[in-house]
């Protein structure tokens, strides 16, 4: 699954672009009857909605279903020049479909997904092996994962009495430092590549603090336990995960909680606190993160430009870039945002100061 900055070079090429977030769980009998004709509806809505024939071929030719996956789960698709652009199953039942064609994509429902989204690494040692897994919140099974086998030589082999007893318990306890060094190394190595914002450590409670132990002081700061060793015979599965959750789920709210407090804290040199301060950021590509309530922006619009400075409110402002069209102002400014490489969080209305629809902390 992608994340927002991977449109990029999409989102450069000039449309007509067709966007559609549409519910696609298969729970029941009735849902999964659904999604069999869902391209034949969704194509006679793309025609309505001013989509091109071919655009609405190519949306009624697709798989909609999402059979296997748990739900509930949406399809995001973007549709150009008669292909699928994007096709993405996301997690969670569209709040509200979305069946549109218009002068740029709509990364909104992307957004929403992920806008307290977070990458994270899964760890379950024992004391001879581990798996390494990396999440995406919003994604559905791993990103990538990994074993790993250590040595495994004296692991149980701790003689009764006699002379040599603390020998071998010293050399065990010397296989399983080693193992826990080399998996501390992975972790670390894959931290410093960046983009892993939370390492969730589990399993065997002796070979979790080796790991620990062994950690770089960035991966340690990034690093939590779950008291749980969830390869041990009869470990519940369900539960492990649901405690996983609630340590990704929590990180990602305190995420959220820092930005605003750092909006605040920097009004004036490091952040833009309105909506003309936060649009005249995006057109300087000063903006490190966008913070947007789409609820306040609905029914505002801004003018989509094909070059930079991305975005204007009018044809003055376009610095002489090609107007692309008069659109949705939270789909322009989150593009504007995606094309000079800035985060951005969607936040819920009335979260942002005075009901701001936007705001941003800024690069410099």
């Amino acid at each position: 699954m992608h994340a927002l900055r991977d449109f990029a070079e999409a989102l450069r090429e000039n449309g007509p672009w067709c966007t559609i977030h549409a519910n696609v769980s298969t729970g029941t009998v009735t849902s999964l009857e659904a999604t069999e004709v869902l391209g034949d509806n969704l194509a006679r809505q793309l025609a309505d909605a001013g989509a091109s024939p071919e655009d609405a071929k190519a949306a009624g030719q697709l798989v909609w279903s999402a059979k296997g996956a748990a739900g509930p789960v949406s399809r995001f698709v973007l549709i150009r020049d008669g292909e699928a652009v994007v096709d993405e199953v996301l997690p969670g039942a569209p709040t509200q479909p979305v069946v549109e064609c218009g002068a740029i994509p709509n990364l909104l429902p992307l957004a929403a997904v992920r806008g307290s989204d977070l990458e994270y690494l899964v760890v379950e040692v024992e004391r001879a092996e581990a798996k390494i897994g990396r999440y995406r919140a919003s994604a559905r099974g791993p990103l990538d994962q990994q074993e790993m086998t250590g040595e495994t030589e004296n692991l149980r082999k701790v003689p009764v009495g006699g002379w040599s007893q603390g020998k071998y318990q010293h050399r065990t306890e010397e296989i399983w430092r080693r193992n826990g060094a080399d998996v501390a190394a992975e972790i670390n190595r894959i931290v410093e590549e960046g983009d892993v914002q939370l390492v969730v450590i589990s399993g065997d409670e002796r070979a979790r603090q080796m790991v620990l132990d062994a950690l770089s002081e960035r991966a340690a700061a990034l690093a939590q336990t779950v008291d749980m060793n969830s390869s041990a015979a009869g470990a519940d599965r369900e539960r492990f995960e649901e405690e996983v959750d609630a340590v990704v789920a929590g990180v990602a709210a305190r995420r959220q909680h820092e930005i605003l407090e750092r909006l605040v804290g920097g009004l004036g040199s490091v952040a833009a606190g309105d909506w003309t301060e936060t649009l005249r950021a995006l057109q300087q590509a000063r903006v490190d993160t966008l913070l947007l309530s789409p609820e306040v922006a609905e029914g505002r619009t801004l003018l989509a430009l094909g070059a930079e400075p991305w975005i204007a409110t009018d044809e003055s402002e376009s610095l002489g870039a090609p107007v692309l069209g008069n659109v949705d102002a939270s789909a322009a400014l989150l593009r504007a945002a995606v094309l000079t490489k800035a985060d951005t969080v969607l936040f819920p209305k009335g979260a942002l100061e005075n009901g701001e629809a936007a705001a941003a902390l800024l690069r410099w």
